[in-house]
Formats: structure tokens, sequence, C-alpha cells
């Protein structure tokens, strides 16, 4: 995994940062085999009512080694199996391809259930969506 150029770091702005997270393709992987953009119905998820796409990679300003983002994700991993939750490994890449975070897509979370497992790990934003409504990207609280 490339691991360089991540979102608020280096000094970029808050308008930078917002862009990057847009000029992101967060890839779900598994039987399901898709794409999710921002601001895009997602199709191949409308048999869900929610989804979330979440990382415990590099909790900004932090860019941690490869080894301790690995450690963050399996402690995140962790998290959603003891909620019950069903997810897939999914994978954040930059359009550009200069960066990318290993991730995971959850089915039918909640907002707010997304939103606490984000703050947790210290995530900016996070992906979510609903049936038949655009992948909107969340700024945690």
């Amino acid at each position: 995994m490339k691991n360089t150029v991540i979102f608020g770091a280096n000094n970029m702005t808050k308008e930078e940062t917002h862009q990057a997270f847009l000029n992101t393709t967060f890839k779900v992987k598994g039987n399901y085999n898709f794409d999710i953009k921002i601001d895009c119905v997602i199709e191949k998820a409308n048999h869900l009512d929610s989804f979330a796409f979440i990382t415990a990679w590099n909790p900004l300003p932090e860019i941690l080694s490869l080894e301790s983002n690995q450690y963050r994700n399996i402690e995140l991993k962790k998290d959603i199996e003891q909620l019950a939750f069903i997810y897939v490994d999914g994978l954040g890449i930059s359009d550009d391809g200069n960066w990318s975070e290993e991730s995971f897509f959850i089915e039918n979370i909640s907002l707010e259930k997304a939103n606490e497992l984000a703050k947790k790990y210290g995530q900016l934003a996070f992906v979510f969506g609903y049936k038949n409504n655009k992948a909107a990207l969340i700024y945690t609280k």
C-alpha cells in the first residue's frame, strides 16, 4: 500500500482535504466487488437499508506506519464483529493512485454507530449511504 499523501497532511486546507475525499474511489471487495464514489447512488448496495465505509488508518493529522495502521484496522474489525455487523474488506484509493487505505464496508449500520466507530479511531470522515440515496461524505462529530 502506498502511504504518502494523506488527507489533512502536508498542510492541506480544509477545501483541499474535502476535495481529496471527493477524488477517492472506495472499493468494496469480496462477493460485492463494486466502487463507491461520493454523491453517487450505489445501485449495487440498494439491497441494504444503509452502509458505511470506514477505516482506522492514519488518524489525522498523524501518518502512521503500515504496521500501526494494520493493527488499528484489526482492532476496528474486532469492534465490527463484536457489534455483529456484516462487513467485507474495502480499499480507499486516491484517483491519482498516490495513496490507499485498507477499510471496511459495513452493512446496515446506523449513521450514529458509524460515526461512533469512525470517531473512536480518530477519523476525520467516513462514507455513509442509505438505500436509493447518494453516498455521502460524513465528517465525524
